[in-house]
């Protein structure tokens, strides 16, 4: 998981106009990038609201394979589907699917 200041090679990297980043895999929404403004986001707050980018793979493996196996799901923060459909209908969600999706 990455605070918004962080830089690496991955998904999210030089995203000035979205401080947050959020990985769908599967089913599941799963904050990647931005740990330090969830708060805000979940409670409508502080520096809410901002832009929000969103990886779309349709499994672990094509994540993997996109991401270089440094990404491990299970360490990262689950966002509720609840939330993205937020974000979503208030037109601050940009969806970016893989190019093998």
């Amino acid at each position: 998981m990455q605070d918004a200041t962080d830089q690496k090679t991955n998904p999210g990297e030089g995203d000035d106009d979205a401080p947050m980043t959020l990985l769908a895999v599967g089913q599941g929404y799963w904050l990647y990038k931005g740990v330090d403004l969830l708060n805000d986001m979940l409670f409508g707050q502080g520096a809410y609201p901002f832009k929000v980018k969103c990886y779309v793979f349709k499994d672990v493996f094509e994540l993997n394979k996109f991401g270089g196996g440094s990404i491990s799901v299970p360490s990262l923060w689950r966002i509720t589907p609840d939330i993205v459909d937020r974000l979503r209908d208030e037109n601050l969600l940009i969806e970016i699917f893989s190019p093998d999706g």
